[in-house]
């Protein structure tokens, strides 16, 4: 192992190896209403009935899941979202979600194409270069990650990456359930109050609806956005200074994610959130490292003589990923009792794995 992966491997606290990660149930309503209090994002809403419509279309989703590792593969399989929680204890530590089918015929995914212009003024003898801005739609679906929300209290301490590593395994587990391109569209600065300079420029002034309101409904219907938003090119350097300068960026507190995307294999696409101007970031499965280097093997009833691999374990029973120092031996993997217990695995039991050391 490198030494920049040995680094990234120890960026995974070793606190963490106590936390659980598993798909969200109807009792964490009032920890993610709580954790939706302190930070209000468009990714977790603080509003009781939106959380309980998330919980609820994760169990759905999930249960379908378990019935279709039984049946034959189905040639189109239902769309779902699932959406896994952190837990330390009886902390919730941070949620994130996985869209399966994002962007078909009847709901497209929606974006602004970015393409840089050069003009040249034989008067002026200069040029000039301009980006402009072409709205666009995807009827070809992707498998969107989105929905990722720390606490601010946990953060720096590799819970992030967790989640997004737990995503990438249950791909891995169940790849005739999701697409074969995966998206993440990563959300920019926003200011005090909540709104969004790129927004207010745009997209207020042509439909009306503040940023928040505009987001809520999208998720439901996006067809506002192809009856008022214009459908030929703006000049972005005609909308004000601030909206501009976050065209494409990501905030501060986004920062972090976008890193392990990119180390993770997504690259940026060129396009952006028609909303909030935030940026979209893209892979095709195979150029996503971590999830080609992920594989299934059998629990063993054995302790590691040598724990010295650093990886995130899943069990496909019951959806439950943890982290933890193991042991591989061949087809099989030797592990601790007390992570085999909190994982509920058993001698014999097939087990996920996917590295952690990007």
């Amino acid at each position: 192992m490198s030494q920049t992966q040995t680094r990234r491997q120890q960026q995974t606290d070793t606190s963490m190896a106590s936390v659980l990660l598993r798909p969200v149930y109807s009792a964490d309503a009032e920890a993610l209403l709580d954790l939706a209090a302190l930070l209000d994002t468009v990714n977790l809403p603080r509003d009781p009935d939106a959380i309980r419509t998330i919980i609820a279309a994760s169990e759905a989703s999930f249960a379908r899941l378990e019935t279709r590792q039984s049946e034959p593969v189905a040639a189109s399989p239902s769309p779902g979202t699932y959406t896994f929680v952190a837990v330390q204890g009886q902390r919730l530590l941070g949620t994130a979600s996985l869209l399966s089918h994002h962007g078909t015929p009847t709901d497209p995914h929606y974006y602004l194409h970015v393409v840089a212009q050069t003009l040249h003024s034989t008067q002026l003898q200069t040029e000039r270069t301009r980006h402009l801005l072409r709205l666009e739609h995807d009827e070809v679906p992707w498998t969107e990650f989105g929905g990722l929300v720390v606490h601010p209290e946990a953060r720096g301490h590799g819970v992030g990456k967790l989640l997004l590593a737990a995503r990438l395994l249950l791909i891995a587990m169940h790849p005739q359930s999701f697409c074969p391109r995966l998206l993440a569209e990563l959300l920019p600065s926003r200011r005090a109050d909540g709104g969004n300079a790129f927004w207010d420029a745009l997209g207020g002034p042509l439909t009306g609806l503040n940023y928040y309101r505009a987001d809520l409904l999208c998720r439901s219907d996006k067809e506002f956005i192809a009856s008022f938003f214009p459908h030929h090119e703006i000049v972005l350097e005609l909308l004000p200074t601030e909206a501009q300068a976050i065209l494409g960026q990501v905030g501060p507190t986004t920062a972090p994610v976008l890193k392990l995307f990119e180390r993770a294999g997504f690259r940026y696409l060129n396009t952006v959130d028609p909303f909030d101007g935030g940026p979209h970031y893209g892979a095709v499965l195979e150029d996503v490292e971590p999830l080609q280097r992920s594989r299934s093997l059998v629990c063993l009833d054995l302790p590691p003589t040598q724990a010295d691999v650093h990886m995130l374990l899943g069990n496909p029973r019951t959806h439950f990923f943890g982290a933890a120092m193991c042991q591989i031996c061949g087809q099989g993997l030797r592990l601790d009792a007390a992570t085999a217990e909190g994982l509920d695995l058993r001698p014999g039991d097939p087990v996920w794995s996917i590295p952690l050391d990007w």
